[in-house]
């Protein structure tokens, strides 16, 4: 059976939808997984409890976001060996950045179990949520570098066209993350720190399935003695990419700490429906975010061989099937918003309320979210980083003056979603004709090239 995928050749939608679809399951397992934690501790302890990991979870997220887009960049660099069918120099590519995956693991682990507290302060993170919350954010981090590895040889698995596999571990994982957080309260009443040691038990395991079926079952993880060591040439090439696009994410996910902070501002209630409103959002926009992931190997591989209209093609196909999928997600957050909400917060109607209005206009803004996720995968896979990182300095931006705006204009919550709908809006503008730049320079390149043959 091969274990690989070769996205240089075959029908470009079929291989696309073949591909991202487990890319996508993935992303709404790892939100399922998230999901889960509010759903038993909303519904095993309290609202209170339930508010304190949401406080929390938006710091989990800038991490783990930022680790997510190192690992994607590094996965750029793989996927264009693979594409090239360098075999050699995608076993050096996967032992380099594991050797400074251990150590960018063990730097978060200790600075982010060490500032927890003060990192919730300066959130201004309601005082009677605090002491849960720091549990919850320390013991995250103490086993942060789980989070770290899975997301490495997810990545990896990916950019050798492999997205099935780790989508089937998750699912294990996912199973067992919820029989823990339930074991965890019903038998020993751990509360926060429960649902934390659920959490990191169970990434553990996903780690665990990963690196014993890389070994087994794809050659190029069986890394060679000679290649374990740091090459200069080989560092530069991945943190050319990795850097940024961690950067990009950083700054990214900094825009949602700050809608964290105008939240915890407005009220307690609030900070509950963005806590559980939010996840369910982020579970609508997996479809987005998966084919974002797949069109992002998809064009590292045909970039590492040379065909840029299949590129031009796969581009086209992918911005189709999201528009689909968006028809979908959207009539699905119109009726489904209310009754999940209501599983998760059991005893406060304002917070269902403003959850369910919080879903409902992000999903209006969800079908403009494509055209910058798109766009951004495609440069930075073309290794053309710089435009991705600037957009996020442009979302971090708007996303600090908006809700200054709209709270000032009386918006109140509404502040929330319609941030994300004028950060998207710009962040699409922005990439899209960067894109058209980018991708106009390049085959202004090719013709050239073609000339001379």
């Amino acid at each position: 059976m091969n274990q690989t995928c070769d996205l240089t050749r075959g029908p470009v939608m079929k291989g696309m939808a073949v591909f991202a679809l487990p890319c996508i399951l993935t992303n709404v397992l790892q939100n399922l997984y998230n999901l889960a934690d509010a759903v038993v501790v909303g519904q095993m302890i309290d609202t209170t409890t339930l508010t304190a990991v949401g406080a929390a979870g938006s710091l989990v997220a800038l991490f783990t976001n930022s680790i997510s887009g190192l690992m994607s960049g590094f996965a750029v660099v793989a996927g264009n060996r693979y594409g090239a069918k360098d075999e050699a120099g995608l076993s050096q590519v996967i032992a380099n950045t594991l050797l400074l995956s251990v150590m960018v693991s063990a730097v978060l682990s200790v600075l982010g179990a060490v500032c927890s507290g003060g990192m919730l302060r300066l959130l201004q993170t309601p005082a009677e949520l605090m002491p849960q919350a720091t549990r919850y954010l320390m013991v995250i981090m103490l086993g942060f570098s789980t989070t770290v590895f899975y997301n490495f040889y997810c990545e990896m698995l990916r950019a050798v066209g492999n997205s099935r596999t780790p989508m089937l571990f998750l699912l294990l994982v996912s199973v067992l993350h919820i029989l823990l957080a339930v074991l965890l309260q019903a038998k020993w009443n751990l509360g926060v720190l429960g649902a934390a040691l659920a959490t990191v038990i169970s990434q553990a395991v996903a780690v665990a399935l990963c690196v014993g079926y890389a070994r087994r079952k794809v050659p190029c993880f069986r890394i060679r003695r000679t290649d374990w060591r740091l090459d200069g040439a080989m560092l530069k090439e991945c943190l050319h990419i990795g850097v940024p696009t961690m950067m990009t994410n950083f700054i990214i996910s900094f825009g949602t700490i700050i809608l964290q902070f105008v939240t915890n501002g407005i009220g307690t209630e609030y900070v509950t429906a963005y806590t559980c409103a939010s996840r369910i959002g982020y579970i609508l926009t997996t479809p987005i975010t998966g084919y974002a992931v797949a069109l992002a190997v998809f064009v590292a591989q045909n970039c590492g061989a040379g065909n840029l209209p299949r590129i031009r093609s796969g581009i086209r196909k992918t911005g189709i099937l999201l528009l689909l999928c968006n028809i979908v997600l959207w009539a699905i957050s119109q009726f489904a918003a209310r009754p999940l909400l209501a599983l998760m917060i059991t005893d406060n109607a304002q917070a269902v309320e403003a959850g369910v209005m919080y879903l409902r206009v992000r999903s209006l803004a969800m079908f403009i979210l494509p055209v910058g996720c798109c766009c951004k995968s495609v440069l930075n896979a073309l290794g053309k980083p710089l435009f991705p990182t600037l957009s996020g300095i442009l979302e971090i931006a708007v996303r600090y003056a908006a809700p200054l705006v709209l709270v000032a204009h009386g918006a109140g919550f509404l502040s929330v979603p319609l941030t994300d709908a004028v950060a998207w809006t710009a962040i699409a503008v922005f990439l899209a004709l960067a894109y058209l730049i980018e991708m106009r320079k390049i085959e202004r390149t090719d013709f050239h090239e073609k000339q001379h043959v």
